[in-house]
């Protein structure tokens, strides 16, 4: 699922650094990535990754710590059919008025498992 939010935008050059969040179904507020999520995308961007609670959003997504600019991806599940299909957001915010994400539906392909766009998208 979180390689679908890298598929909504690629860190610029300005951006060094990524955060990683993800709200599950039922969940309220982002919350941070798995570990081993955050050091794929970390490998995948060639960028240090960060777990979403040590970075901040304000004109832009920054890592707490040591003010780098970042780019945050995020993950949230909006729903689970009765097959126990997810549909989910991936979405990628870069700065105060630039975001975008779109809905997908997690399907099975053979044993491995495929994000299909459902069409619908935001875009900031």
């Amino acid at each position: 699922m979180f390689d679908a939010a890298v598929k909504q935008a690629r860190p610029s050059q300005i951006k060094a650094a990524a955060c990683v969040g993800m709200q599950g179904l039922g969940d309220r507020v982002t919350v941070n990535a798995p570990a081993p999520t955050i050091a794929r995308l970390s490998a995948k961007l060639r960028l240090p990754a960060f777990p979403a609670s040590q970075c901040s959003f304000g004109v832009e997504p920054i890592v707490i710590k040591n003010g780098a600019k970042a780019i945050m991806y995020t993950v949230r599940v909006e729903a689970r059919d009765a097959d126990g299909i997810l549909t989910f957001w991936g979405g990628a915010a870069y700065g105060n008025l630039g975001a975008n994400g779109t809905q997908y539906r997690l399907m099975p392909r053979g044993e491995d498992w495929e994000p299909v766009p459902t069409g619908t998208i935001y875009v900031s």
